[in-house]
This record gives C-alpha cells, structure tokens and sequence, in this order.
C-alpha cells in the first residue's frame, strides 16, 4: 500500500482552509490514552500548525488510500534543535558513550555539552477506524520516512545526531532501541523525559 508525505507547510499554502487542515489532522487517534501517547495526539490537533506558522518545527502527515478513501496513516515532526547536556548530567553518562559523544559535539562557555541535531518531536501512527483497517503503515514505516527528510536536510546544512525524548515507557524505549537509538543512562531531560540518540551517519 502506497504512502504519500504531505508537508503540513504545504498544506497550510494550498487552497485548503485552516478548518478542513484541522479537521484532517483530528482525524489522528492515538491507540492508549497514556500520558506519551496523548502529547503525540494533542500536538497534531492543537499545536501542529502553531508551531508550524513559528517555524518552530517541521510536521508531515503521513497519508494513504483505503477503498479509495484517502486517511492520515501517521505523521512525524522534526525540529532542528542542538542537544544541550548540562556539565553534571554529562558526568553521569556512561564513559564509553561520553567518548563517542564528545567526538561530535562540543563544550559551550556555560560549560554544557552541545551537539548539532535534529529532534524527532513526535511520531505516530494512526489508530482510528479506517486506518486500522487498512493497516497501511508501521511505526517502522514511519520512522523510515522520518530519516529521509532528516538525510535531505543534513546533506544541505550538515548536523551529527538524531535525537528523541520520550516518557520512562519500556515499550517506547524498546521500539527506539531496535531501531538503532542509545539511551542515555541516568539523565533526564529538563522536562523529566528520557533521550535517546543516534548518528546520522547510522540512519
């Protein structure tokens, strides 16, 4: 089954009204109601476009065809937002992954740790009726789609790591670590949220 990428800039430039954008976009379901999954359904509803008009990161909706009726599969969003890692949470990552961490970033005045990335803000995968059904993409798929518009933007402006943050969910952290990402050990984001990273020359 063909996925198609459509940009949430695009969308927003095209003939199509704020209204009928949102109204696609709400069509996104989120299969639990857990505190990780209910940020990823409330960004595309109610921040989507707000972040968007900010340029505050990029999103791109994932779209498909059932019985010839178009859905939102999935969607990701991607900011390029430098990971800072303050002195003392440096300190407590492992020494191994501190050497392969300082071969690709560098220390500020301020003392902190900091590497050009990418964030991966959101990602998910749709869960409403139709595309259930259709059962059109994977969050393999996605994530895949994720990388090639980060590979597109890095082989322009460079950049080292891709990053995620996300809750203390053994699933989440599981699905990211089969696809490539390190967590890093005893740290937490400002936010009290797990990150993981992963070269981009490893995408």
């Amino acid at each position: 089954m063909t996925l198609n990428i459509i940009s949430l800039s695009d969308l927003l430039k095209s003939d199509s009204t704020e209204e009928e954008i949102k109204i696609l976009l709400s069509s996104f379901e989120c299969k639990s109601l857990s505190h990780g999954a209910s940020d990823v359904e409330d960004f595309l509803h109610n921040k989507a476009i707000f972040f968007e008009q900010l340029d505050m990161a990029r999103t791109y909706i994932v779209m498909s065809t059932y019985k010839k009726v178009h859905f939102v599969a999935g969607y990701f969003s991607i900011s390029n937002k430098p990971l800072i890692i303050s002195k003392r949470n440096f300190s407590n990552i492992p020494n191994s992954l501190q050497k392969k961490l300082m071969g690709v970033g560098h220390k500020t005045k301020m003392h902190n740790y900091e590497i050009k990335s990418y964030l991966i803000g959101q990602l998910g995968k749709n869960y409403n009726s139709v595309s259930k059904k259709a059962n059109a993409a994977t969050g393999n798929d996605i994530l895949g789609l994720a990388y090639e518009k980060i590979k597109d933007v890095h082989a322009i402006v460079g950049g080292r790591i891709v990053y995620i943050e996300c809750e203390n969910n053994i699933k989440i952290i599981k699905f990211y670590e089969e696809n490539g990402f390190r967590l890093l050990e005893d740290y937490e984001s400002p936010n009290n949220l797990r990150i993981m990273v992963k070269k981009i020359e490893h995408l």
